[in-house]
């Protein structure tokens, strides 16, 4: 799936972004189970032409919930701060690829509460369900694990 700046940022300031969010424990949400959900999910979106968002909120033992989130984006920027695609990091005209990003947000991720990460390109939505999963569980588990270790 391919986009224009403009297109992009029409659909996801007019909301039509397709979102489906999800309550977990910090333990279910790195489950394989977890995951496949909704990166299959995303690559349902991906077939339909349609922008997509899989949300998990993830309970921690200590201190508020993560934002552990699935989006589609242009560029590794979250969804929320679409605006910043300005022509000043991409040019208006072409269309562009658009990429599966992982985030996680929230206290204690790292000092900018913000981790973002392509899980798969153009390229790669066309791959194994399970590689894509596998990528996500690792990053998942790994960025976990360093907000519980920054929150101790």
């Amino acid at each position: 799936m391919k986009m224009t700046v403009a297109d992009y940022l029409a659909q996801v300031t007019g909301d039509h972004v397709t979102t489906e969010t999800v309550e977990k424990t910090a333990a279910q949400a790195q489950q394989k189970t977890t995951l496949k959900k909704g990166i299959q999910f995303m690559l349902d979106q991906f077939a339909q032409g349609t922008l997509g968002q899989y949300v998990i909120n993830v309970k921690m033992k200590k201190g508020d919930p993560l934002s552990l989130r699935l989006e589609m984006n242009l560029i590794n920027i979250p969804m929320g701060e679409a605006e910043r695609l300005d022509p000043k990091l991409l040019d208006q005209e072409p269309a562009y690829p658009v990429n599966l990003y992982m985030v996680l947000e929230g206290d204690d991720v790292n000092k900018s509460g913000l981790r973002i990460d392509e899980l798969a390109n153009d390229t790669d939505q066309a791959g194994s369900v399970t590689n894509l999963v596998q990528r996500a569980q690792e990053w998942v588990a790994e960025h976990v694990a360093a907000t519980v270790e920054n929150r101790a």
